[in-house]
């Protein structure tokens, strides 16, 4: 049997497996500061959820691993119709592998009418945006890796959007914006890449932690060279954990101001709340589970007030980390824990994914998410057609003044370093026993970008360590992940830098 018959047949069964098939999903665009089913017009609310299901032992309790790929299909086919019975429509993922198959993962989630929002960073070296001064903080390395991921996942018509990285703000060294211009020049480049290679349009945007939350908003939204239409972000993550008294049942205070402030801010583009969900111990007891999470602010999130300025969210996070919660919550996570985040926990304790297969049990704040996700509508918000952006909300924002410009800074290992050949396939990817949703591909593919100084670049080196997701066309080991958010752990893996030289040199090779 040929191995694309067998994949083929593999895919196939997968299509029929998870439900209904959604032969009409459509990729989702941004029109202003919403986002669109790109063929019905229709209202794009993201309800979703954080995906990293961490067995409770063995090899692959780490961060950032890539539990997506057609190889571990008996990991996350388990947890489809827990989606489902959720109601999301959105999965979060913090690591991927590029160089290796997610066409099964993506079908399986595409049959549900399911998108995902790829993260880009991990924590191999050259992986993410580091904690060094700019320029020093964005390698060419880092660069080939977005462009890898972009080249990858291009081909599927549910991605609903890349993120260039997360929280890069949350690291206490981190006091005066040091690093934020090198995040804001890889969106440029992101953004630059997909445009140049005729791709289709998958929006780039950045998660930030609410750390200095109106100066984040601001500059990644505004342009520090008015002329460059690629600086601004295309879509807004920011992580927060608010909503922490229980016993709140009108819009608590911290949700007011969340919304007040980015309606000072005027943002242009969609605003996603990337992570929610805080703990408390005031939460109530449901049988044996302590402080089960109600998520009452997840109806405010979904208010008609809300969605004039977010375009929803994700919740953190599908499964319980035993690694981060057993300090203070061990197996089986029936007691409050300031780490037990999950909707619901992997049994029994010593699974593994591997030698001991991890079940899914449901705690119950799943079902309190997924009578608000079921109950959410949003029928009577208006179509792509119809919808016009406030006239206050159509250009980026005024950029801080303590943040330089991207062209004061000296981008040469950057810009050195030449970009990958554009993907040439990204059209061609239809999921077996579903239907193409059509070619959102722009303009012709199958070249190379041109060398880019950017305006106002010079040019020099700079280096990077990691924080990610993994990107296209290449034969390489999985680089390290890096951890959900609230991980601790770190994972002893292959060199990436290794794998950079070969895969640049592989490359450029095309080129």
């Amino acid at each position: 049997m040929k191995v694309s018959t067998f994949i083929t047949g593999a895919l196939l069964g997968l299509a029929t497996q998870f439900g209904t098939v959604h032969a009409d999903l459509s990729p989702i665009t941004i029109k202003g500061y919403k986002m669109f089913d790109a063929k019905t017009g229709q209202y794009f609310m993201v309800k979703g959820v954080d995906y990293y299901p961490r067995p409770n032992a063995g090899e692959l309790d780490v961060n950032n691993y890539d539990f997506f790929s057609d190889d571990h299909e008996d990991i996350w086919s388990q947890d489809l119709p827990y989606f489902k019975q959720l109601g999301a429509n959105a999965v979060r993922l913090y690591a991927v592998n590029p160089t290796i198959s997610h066409d099964k993962f993506m079908c399986a989630l595409r049959a549900q009418g399911m998108y995902a929002l790829i993260d880009m960073g991990a924590s191999c070296e050259g992986c993410y945006i580091s904690t060094d001064t700019a320029p020093k903080c964005y390698s060419g390395s880092m660069k080939t890796r977005g462009e890898m991921i972009i080249g990858a996942f291009a081909k599927y018509d549910n991605v609903l959007a890349f993120s260039a990285g997360n929280e890069i703000n949350n690291d206490h060294n981190i006091e005066n914006f040091e690093n934020a211009p090198c995040q804001k020049r890889f969106i440029r480049d992101l953004r630059k890449y997909i445009n140049q290679c005729g791709l289709r349009h998958i929006p780039v945007g950045v998660v930030m932690s609410d750390r200095n939350r109106m100066e984040n908003a601001q500059y990644y939204n505004c342009r520090t060279d008015p002329k460059d239409e690629f600086e601004n972000v295309e879509w807004y993550g920011i992580n927060v954990y608010l909503y922490c008294d229980a016993t709140q049942t009108t819009i608590g205070g911290g949700f007011q101001k969340l919304l007040n402030d980015f309606q000072s801010i005027n943002p242009a583009a969609p605003v996603l709340v990337t992570e929610y969900g805080c703990l408390n111990e005031g939460f109530p007891k449901v049988g044996k589970y302590e402080a089960q999470r109600t998520w009452t602010q997840t109806g405010w999130l979904y208010s008609q007030q809300f969605r004039d300025v977010f375009n929803g969210g994700f919740v953190f996070e599908y499964s319980t980390e035993r690694a981060n919660s057993k300090s203070k919550s061990d197996y089986p996570f029936t007691s409050f824990g300031e780490q037990n985040y999950g909707l619901g926990y992997y049994s029994p304790a010593t699974c593994d994914h591997s030698k001991t297969k991890c079940t899914y049990n449901k705690m119950p704040n799943f079902d309190n998410l997924a009578d608000k996700y079921n109950h959410t509508n949003a029928s009577d918000e208006t179509t792509m057609t119809k919808f016009e952006p406030a006239s206050n909300r159509t250009q980026p924002t005024t950029c801080p003044a303590q943040i330089k410009a991207l062209s004061k800074f000296d981008w040469g290992n950057t810009t050195n370093t030449k970009s990958l050949a554009c993907p040439t396939k990204t059209d061609q990817f239809v999921c077996p026993g579903q239907s193409s949703s059509g070619k959102w591909t722009t303009s012709t593919k199958g070249s190379s970008p041109g060398s880019d100084a950017g305006t106002g670049s010079k040019t020099t080196g700079s280096k990077t360590s990691g924080s990610g997701v993994r990107g296209a066309n290449a034969t390489t080991p999985t680089p390290t992940p890096t951890s959900t958010p609230k991980s601790t752990a770190t994972l002893a893996t292959l060199s990436w830098t290794l794998t950079m030289v070969v895969l640049t040199a592989a490359a450029h090779s095309l080129l």
